[in-house]
């Protein structure tokens, strides 16, 4: 089955990195016949200081970071091929390209030699989109993984490589935790879209969405419609990647098999958002204009994503149509139409 950790995204998190001014090289290949590590990390001091309010502030110079997936639970037999590749990182010297690049690509800046004399400087994180329940709790007393203060973080520190594992759908809501959150799952990947699409982190979002829709449709879809239904101030530079995930997606809407009923939902909620602030605010005139732009868009994007370019005189019907029940109404026939035609646009007006 398809992992969300395909090279795309590993192409993320390298480049996160790098940002930083922090080398990393992917499909870091241990021994000839091994699996490769899927990401390398080496840092200075200065770079440890620049991860000390993140994720990753257990880094030491030498950091081997490995994904799981929803599909590819960590396992003890796992674990151990992982420890067994972290151990034997300097080996051997890391001088074959790789095969997408013309030019060696060993461990950023440090010998074979060198590494192999100093194993207290490497560390070993495992992303895990599911939570590795046996050898976080079953296995407790083998492999000895403890609680962190921080929710979602499990460490081994007894040996001279430590073992850490994360698991993102614990992490707590904060900066230090975004880069992970895009792998969580349920409730917190839910409300980590919205904080995405409200504050505007679009390289976040890309990823969320893509991951996401792998790992966890109808949580995605559900909180794309909620979010758009909602009261709520979005950033113009957000819109360029919704419109895109409408796009470029092809039928995902018949991915999801409760995305009617997620729609129906979000509709619904969105009504009772609006009554109850109306009531409290006194703003009744404002959110109702604010329903009608939501509903505007969202119809036109459905639209283009099942139909491809709209002639001009649909954009303009939903452009001067103020009635929100039947703008709503032309999304729900734009869900079951073959064609536009099959929609009733300007009809009992």
């Amino acid at each position: 089955m398809q992992q969300p950790f395909d090279d795309t995204t590993k192409a993320y998190y390298r480049r996160y990195f790098e940002k930083l001014d922090i080398p990393a090289v992917t499909q870091y290949e241990v021994f000839a016949r091994s699996r490769a590590i899927d990401l390398m990390v080496t840092c200075t001091a200065e770079d440890l200081h620049k991860l000390a309010e993140t994720s990753f502030a257990h880094f030491r110079q030498i950091n081997a970071l490995e994904f799981k997936g929803y599909h590819d639970p960590l396992t003890a037999i796992n674990l151990n091929v992982i420890m067994m590749r972290a151990w034997g990182v300097g080996a051997v010297e890391n001088d074959k390209p790789s095969e997408a690049e013309e030019t060696p690509t060993p461990l950023i800046g440090i010998r074979a030699q060198e590494i192999a004399e100093m194993p207290d400087q490497r560390t070993v994180t495992i992303i895990c989109v599911t939570r590795p329940t046996k050898v976080l709790d079953d296995l407790h007393t083998s492999f000895r993984f403890t609680p962190t203060p921080e929710p979602g973080i499990y460490c081994n520190n007894e040996h001279q490589i430590p073992v850490w594992i994360i698991h993102p759908t614990e992490l707590a809501l904060k900066p230090a935790n975004y880069p992970l959150l895009p792998l969580a799952r349920g409730a917190k990947l839910a409300e980590f879209v919205e904080l995405c699409i409200e504050q505007g982190l679009v390289d976040y979002l890309r990823l969320t969405l893509d991951i996401g829709l792998l790992s966890d449709p109808d949580v995605v879809w559900h909180k794309i419609m909620e979010v758009m239904h909602m009261d709520l101030q979005i950033r113009e530079e957000t819109w360029s990647y919704i419109d895109e995930f409408f796009r470029t997606i092809p039928e995902a809407m018949s991915k999801v098999p409760t995305f009617q009923e997620a729609l129906e939902e979000a509709m619904e909620k969105s009504e009772q958002r609006g009554e109850q602030r109306g009531e409290q605010r006194g703003k009744e005139l404002g959110e109702q204009q604010g329903k009608q732009i939501e509903a505007q868009r969202t119809l036109t994007l459905v639209l283009r994503h099942r139909f491809g370019d709209l002639p001009t005189s649909v954009v303009r019907a939903i452009e001067a149509t103020a009635d929100v029940s039947r703008l709503e109404q032309w999304l729900q026939q734009a869900l079951d139409a073959n064609s536009l035609s099959d929609i009733a646009f300007g009809a009992d007006k």
